[in-house]
């Protein structure tokens, strides 16, 4: 994939209008609840995307507060709201932020992201005041039946050895994050107090059509389509909607966990 799959104008609009509202805004609030964002602090959301994370710091922070999100991808940001925070265009692991900026940084599902997570999370450490939070979250580890059912019906179709590769070549640390202890270790690799670690389990539960049209538009079906035909994808869209109605039906339900990290910068 020559280019990253959040530039994709078709992702990003899936994006906003499925899985930001259905699997990202519940975790989005516990992230800034956790993070202990409160009435006037100044907030960083890094990976901001479509501005999820954003607009539940806004809630907490009030009109007093000062909200800024950053994110590399222009197709996600245009769908942010405006009114909620200052938007900058950046890429990590360079913060274009002068050091001790703000009382709380965020990242939510994002330090998978980064080539170098080590020198990700120097920089928002570097940006955040003392006294201050550094915060994220993360995927767990926690198999789901639907994400199996559309993984098998993938593999049909292309090797999923090299599917995982492409995948991990976008976000090379999802596996590695997805088990807690790890994201208290990086935390306290980079410097912060106080360190604490926490999983929260989500229901999610969508129309099957809905749920295939955001994997269709997910770095993981994003990944398939690069690698296929136009004729075997379509074939592939056809199948895997076949399988996923004669197994679920109508609405897709399942059970996602979130761990959630927060240190403070001393």
């Amino acid at each position: 994939m020559s280019k990253s799959p959040y530039s994709d104008p078709e992702m990003a609009a899936v994006y906003d209008r499925i899985a930001a509202r259905l699997q990202f805004t519940a975790p989005a609030h516990d992230l800034v609840e956790i993070a202990g964002v409160s009435q006037g602090d100044a907030v960083l959301d890094i990976g901001t995307g479509t501005g999820v994370v954003a607009t539940a710091a806004r809630t907490a922070t009030g009109p007093e507060g000062f909200i800024v999100g950053v994110d590399p991808a222009i197709e996600m940001i245009r769908h942010a709201p405006k009114e909620t925070c200052t938007l900058v265009l950046g890429q990590m692991p360079v913060l274009p932020f002068r050091d001790d900026a703000f009382d709380v940084v965020l990242a939510g599902f994002v330090v998978t992201h980064f080539a170098n997570y080590q020198d990700g999370l120097a920089q928002m450490t570097r940006v955040c005041r003392a006294g201050g939070r550094v915060a994220m979250s993360v995927w767990g580890e926690v198999a789901n039946a639907p994400a199996a059912l559309w993984a098998d019906t993938a593999t049909r179709y292309f090797d999923r050895e090299q599917l995982l590769n492409d995948f991990f070549k976008q976000i090379p640390w999802d596996a590695w994050f997805s088990r807690i202890q790890n994201v208290s270790r990086v935390l306290e690799t980079a410097g912060l107090a106080s360190v604490s670690t926490q999983t929260r389990h989500y229901p999610v539960r969508m129309q099957t059509n809905e749920y295939l049209l955001s994997r269709e538009a997910s770095v993981q079906g994003l990944v398939l389509r690069n690698r296929l035909s136009a004729s075997d994808w379509e074939d592939f869209t056809a199948n895997v909607s076949q399988a996923f109605h004669d197994k679920f039906g109508p609405t897709v339900e399942y059970l996602r966990d979130v761990h959630f990290g927060v240190g403070i910068k001393s």
